[in-house]
């Protein structure tokens, strides 16, 4: 056997030709070739380019389809204000219906109960007394049967508002039904208080309404009953102001006063 030296490097040249060790050198230098930074930087470049656009292309999908949840979901955001707009709205005129009533807007019984009762636990803290006034517009009937309910509805109304503006805010005018109406005054100096406050109230009524071309003039009835020299409970107060009215209103019977008026009316502008 033969040893050669080449490169520093033995080889074993057992049966090799001179045309096998020329494949060899030349698988050799391709292996070196293949393994060289500077050969392999062009398809490197190439592969970091392709990957670099696919995750660009997956980025921007991604971003598309965000954005497209986000106005998806500020339409929701829009649907929802909406609805809870509606339902406040409703809420409110549960609210209303439940607690007041419906053609002069006044606290009915039910509101009027709830405010007794946190006016009675006031009274039994302060020690003042509270007036419950039990009213009846005397011969309303007449209005009705002669000029119409729609007549007596707007005279109804009008009580109403003169009711609301002469009491307190602390005060609460319930309409208790037809052309009956109670008023609770809490947090009172004394007897004289609600005496003063009732004489107020009959010569604020006492004005003549304007319905249409119709003056009309009615009577008020009014009984009064205090808390806790009349009763203490609810019941007991309503019942003995609203007998308390009714000998008010047997001092006689005093039918409305309807008077037609002139109704005033723009001369035509000339021109």
């Amino acid at each position: 056997m033969t040893t050669a030296t080449s490169n520093s490097r033995e080889h074993a040249a057992v049966g090799v030709g001179p045309g096998a060790q020329r494949l060899l050198d030349t698988a050799r230098e391709a292996a070196n070739g293949a393994s060289h930074p500077a050969r392999q930087r062009p398809a490197l470049a190439s592969s970091d380019a392709a990957a670099l656009c696919n995750a660009l292309a997956t980025s921007e999908q991604k971003l598309a389809a965000a954005l497209l949840l986000v106005d998806e979901l500020r339409t929701q955001e829009l649907l929802l204000k909406q609805n809870v707009a509606l339902l406040t709205e409703a809420v409110g005129q549960a609210h209303q219906f439940a607690y007041h009533d419906e053609l002069t807007g006044l606290p009915n019984p039910r509101l009027l109960l709830d405010r007794f009762n946190q006016a009675i636990a006031r009274a039994a803290r302060q020690h003042k007394p509270v007036a419950l006034l039990f009213l009846d517009l005397d011969g309303f009937k007449t209005i009705n049967d002669t000029l119409g309910h729609v007549a007596g509805d707007s005279l109804l109304k009008q009580v109403a508002a003169r009711l609301s503006a002469c009491i307190r805010t602390s005060d609460t005018a319930c309409r208790f039904g037809g052309d009956e109406f109670v008023i609770l005054l809490p947090e009172l100096d004394g007897q004289d208080s609600a005496a003063v406050a009732t004489g107020k109230i009959r010569a604020r009524l006492a004005a003549p309404y304007f319905v249409g071309g119709t003056e009309i003039r009615v009577v008020t009835s009014i009984g009064m009953a205090l808390y806790p020299v009349d009763g203490r409970a609810f019941e007991d107060l309503l019942r003995r102001s609203d007998v308390a009215m009714y000998w008010d209103k047997a001092r006689g019977p005093v039918k409305p006063s309807l008077r037609r008026v002139a109704v005033a009316r723009m001369a035509p502008r000339s021109g």
